[in-house]
């Protein structure tokens, strides 16, 4: 009897062991409650225009399909059964295209009747468990803007309406996407403006763009993106660009300006000087660095104390938050420290 308790004992250690290493991975009890991206419509997959989302919660559905808001009823049954009812939406109008995906879209959530998830893929099928419509994990859309991490000069904007802008070394750009499944991203129609420059950025401005026409793929990874062409191979990597870069203005004193740049750098008008300096910002966090420096004008003392003030502010930052278009800078307590609107 010692013997078969031991056995058992060691057995009871071995599954344990290899379930942690896992060789018998755990029933996978992913659900599709949670927010996704359309990366597919239809059996063939349709690549998808711009970005559609979808949050599912345990009673209803929502998102925004493109152009318009929509929202809905959503219930569970056995065998991951799943029906959508009383779906609306507002009534925005927008490009021919956009609205005939939209509506294509709603016909599509109407005739759902279950989904699956496989490798982190959110799919909706029929009755007959054929797929409807594709998604991917809403954290890997690539929606937002990005720097170039080889030349933070040259940014890129993809927006949820798919369309892209940016920057390139030398021109302003822009041009039309699609999102597909696994990730794929693939640009159309870029333009830009006609400035010339020297050679070098000329040169890598030609590199730049004949990157963007190769991608066909994009991968995510924290807040980097990472463009690939057919093969997997990566062309250009980016990091997000924080929210907080772009102009600003002091609402005491719309006078007062600060420009957060995607480089790093940032600068603008004090109360009486012109200023420049660093910072480094992520996610909430924000940090000015000790290399403020400007011009030499006097004003009034009035002016000057008010200079004072802001610049103790910037170099007391250690936080920020967006609410309503309002930029909030706080200290590293969190307290107030100014107070900006969008320039």
């Amino acid at each position: 009897m010692k013997y078969t308790k031991l056995i058992l004992a060691v057995l009871a250690v071995i599954i344990a062991g290899v379930i942690a290493a896992g060789c018998i991975a755990p029933q996978n009890s992913q659900t599709p409650q949670g927010e996704w991206i359309l990366t597919g419509i239809g059996s063939d997959n349709t690549p998808v225009i711009g970005i559609i989302s979808l949050e599912i919660t345990d009673t209803g559905i929502s998102g925004n399909s493109g152009v318009n808001a929509y929202f809905g009823s959503v219930t569970f049954g056995p065998e991951n059964n799943l029906t959508i009812t009383g779906l609306g939406s507002t009534k925005m109008a927008g490009p021919a295209n956009l609205m005939q995906q939209e509506q294509k879209y709603y016909n599509t959530l109407k005739a759902v009747t279950g989904w699956k998830i496989i490798d982190g893929t959110l799919t909706l099928t029929d009755n007959t468990g054929s797929a409807l419509l594709t998604f991917a994990d809403a954290a890997k859309s690539p929606a937002g803007t990005w720097t170039l991490n080889s030349d933070p000069s040259v940014t890129l904007s993809i927006l949820p309406d798919g369309t892209i802008n940016g920057r390139a070394p030398v021109n302003s750009y822009f041009g039309t996407y699609t999102l597909s499944v696994s990730n794929g991203l693939a640009f159309a129609g870029i333009g830009s403006t006609l400035m010339a420059g020297d050679d070098p950025r000329m040169q890598n401005e030609s590199v730049f763009f004949t990157a963007l026409n190769n991608v066909s793929g994009c991968k995510l990874e924290n807040s980097t993106l990472h463009l690939t062409d057919s093969a997997g191979a990566v062309l250009l990597t980016f990091t997000k660009t924080p929210a907080i870069v772009g102009k600003w203005l002091l609402a005491s004193d719309q006078n007062v300006t600060l420009h957060f740049n995607a480089d790093g750098s940032l600068g603008g008008l004090a109360p009486v000087n012109v200023y420049g300096g660093s910072y480094t910002a992520a996610d909430s966090t924000l940090s000015v660095g000790d290399d403020i420096i400007s011009t030499m004008m006097a004003g009034t003392d009035e002016e000057m104390q008010a200079e004072f003030a802001f610049f103790a502010a910037l170099k007391a930052s250690a936080g920020y938050k967006i609410i309503d278009g309002s930029l909030i800078i706080t200290d590293k307590d969190g307290t107030e420290l100014l107070v900006l609107l969008q320039g």
